[in-house]
Order: C-alpha cells, then structure tokens, then sequence
C-alpha cells in the first residue's frame, strides 16, 4: 500500500509511526528543511483538560506505542487576574520542548520512525499525491488544503505574540494571567525551558496583526514584566469545524482538521491522536469520523468554555481566582478525577452569557 502524508508535524509523524507497524512504508513530504519548528517554545498539556485520560505520557505508550520524554512536570499552576492571584500545588500534567532541538517534541517523535521516507522542502500537492498513491493524509497544520477541499468552517481566529526571556524561573511552574485590557477573550501565559529562560506568550482574539503588538506592550507594561528577551515571535492560529474529515483518498489530520483546542489551546493530544487515527483507519477499514469522535467531543465542550471566557468580566475573572483559590474547590477541581470539562460545558450553556465568539 502507498501512503503520502503532507506535513512533517505531529500528526504528520504519528500518522507514520502507526503505518509503520502495519508495515508500511509512508512518503512524508515536508515544505521545510528540517523537523521542528522555527520558533522555541514550552508547551503544556494538562491533566483537568485531558480527562480521563490522567498521564498523558503513559497514554502515548500504552495506546500508540510512542515514547514521548516531557521537559518537565507541572506542579504548580499561578492564575492572574487583574487584583487576584491564586496559586495551586499538584501534579497537574508535563511541558513539553517546541523548535527544532533534537529533545524537541516533533523531534522526538521523527526518531522513532525506521521506515518512513522523508522528502524536505517539498509542499506536497494533495491533487497530484492522490492520484500517484493509495492514500493522501493531509496533515500541515494549517487551513489551506482543508479550505479548498470545502471542509474548514472557521471557528476562533487569535494571534499569538510571544517571546523567549531570561530570568529566573521554577522549572514546574505554570503561570497564567487573565485580563480583558490586554486580553480581551485570550490570556497569556509562562512557561519555563529551565530555571533560567522561559516562553512567555499572549493569545488574543479577532484582532489584526498590528493590534496584537499593542496588546503584547500593554500586557507587559501592566503586568510589570522586566525579563530580557532574546527572541521574539508572532503567529495566527485558527479553530475551526471541519467536516467531512475525509474526502475519496484523502484524509485531513492534526490542525489541518481543526482540532486546535478552541480554549487553552496546544493541541498536541489532539494532533498526535488524529494522526494515529488516520493511520487505523486506512490500515483497518474503520470510520476516521468515528475513531476520532471523542477528540471532536471535547472540543465542542471546550468551545463552551471559549463562549464563557467571551462574556467574562474582570470582575469576574477576580470573583474566578477566589474561588478557585478556596482549598474545598480547589480538591474537587485539581485534585479529582471529575470531568470538569464535561460537566463545566453542561452548566455553562445554561448560563445567561454572551454566546458571540
């Protein structure tokens, strides 16, 4: 069988992985010259958005047979608002290295493939690579190839400037600030490589490019931030509905299919699970649509959330962070396997909140 997967990614890599254990050779074209991304960052996935799913790393192993090396543990978790800050102490998920590094998140996941071809610098025509092989799996991480297919219903479109800064930094700290000045319906956060550098980004909705450079001097002026920037960076992220995720031959995984997550959004669970799904799918004849279903859920209860952070106040997000700094919350929320997605999604579609994205 002929597989040709567009994106070296996660998705894109995870797809080949799982191929590769049903024998198959893949054909991943790549548009760079290399595996990773050009900018360095700290991601996250957390263990409160992921429900059931507890350790995500022990997930990757047991259910698709990847080892994936975290860059640390996140143990404690700091929330900003504009008077409030409430700081919570647990075992609340792993960061995870982004760029090129060879410890690198996209990285690692490459040197577990031993039989897949990899041609750089190569888009990949999905038209032209559907008719040559078996199987297409677009897999990019961007909307083009899902848009003229007819399948990208756009959902949130934010911008995300952000930075590499020095200073000094807990290795398992997550910080979070929420503020509608510089905000507006995003959030900013700081993620730390090692006690020394750290990631600092700031997402924000339906602004342009220039608005988001405001928005970035206005966050680090309220906020009092003086850390030393060594790199900067500014990218625009979208989150869609697509639907079919196939089309003939031709699958769409990974962000490509819209599954960045509509509210705390790295997207890595997702990805790396849409690509495996993919494979199955091909491999055993299953329903893609279906083997991805409860990815597709979670997003729609996220979006729930998204909805909520939209109608939010200040003065909310404060009433927000002494709530969640109460001890009895806080167990229940951090501390429990409650689903605070599912049954956060369900109370708050009952809310009188501003539904406009």
């Amino acid at each position: 069988m002929k597989v040709a997967i567009i994106g070296a990614g996660l998705a894109g890599l995870s797809c080949a992985h799982e191929l590769e254990k049903y024998g198959v050779r893949p054909v991943i074209y790549e548009k760079n010259s290399y595996i990773g991304e050009q900018i360095s960052h700290v991601s996250a996935i957390l263990e409160i958005i992921n429900r059931p799913i507890k350790d995500v790393v022990k997930y990757f192993k047991e259910q698709f047979d990847i080892d994936i090396k975290p860059l640390n543990t996140v143990r404690t978790i700091s929330h900003h608002s504009p008077n409030i800050n409430a700081t919570i102490k647990g075992n609340f998920g792993y960061f995870f290295k982004r760029g090129n590094d060879k410890d690198s998140l996209k990285n690692q996941l490459f040197s577990s493939l031993k039989n897949s071809e990899l041609v750089f610098n190569h888009y990949g025509d999905y038209i032209e690579l559907s008719k040559k092989f078996d199987y297409v799996v677009i897999a990019t991480g961007d909307y083009n190839f899902t848009e003229e297919l007819g399948c990208w219903f756009e959902r949130v479109t934010t911008y995300v400037r952000g930075a590499v800064v020095l200073g000094d930094f807990d290795i398992n700290t997550l910080n979070v600030w929420l503020n509608k000045d510089y905000c507006k319906n995003g959030y900013a956060y700081l993620t730390p490589f090692d006690s020394k550098r750290a990631s600092i980004a700031l997402i924000v909705t339906d602004v342009n490019e220039k608005e988001i450079d405001y928005y970035w001097d206005l966050f680090w002026y309220t906020e009092k931030i003086r850390y030393t920037i060594v790199q900067e960076f500014k990218l625009k992220h979208k989150s869609a509905q697509v639907y079919p995720y196939r089309v003939d031959n031709i699958y769409i995984a990974g962000d490509a299919a819209g599954i960045v997550d509509p509210f705390l959004g790295f997207g890595q669970l997702s990805s790396i699970t849409t690509g495996v799904m993919a494979a199955r799918s091909i491999m055993e004849g299953l329903d893609y649509s279906t083997l991805i279903k409860d990815i597709r859920d979670r997003n729609n209860k996220l979006l729930e959330f998204r909805k909520a952070f939209n109608g939010a106040t200040n003065k909310e997000f404060d009433m927000l962070m002494a709530v969640i700094g109460l001890p009895g919350i806080k167990q229940i929320i951090y501390d429990t396997p409650l689903d605070v997605v599912k049954l956060g999604s369900a109370i708050l579609k009952k809310l009188p909140i501003d539904k406009k994205l």
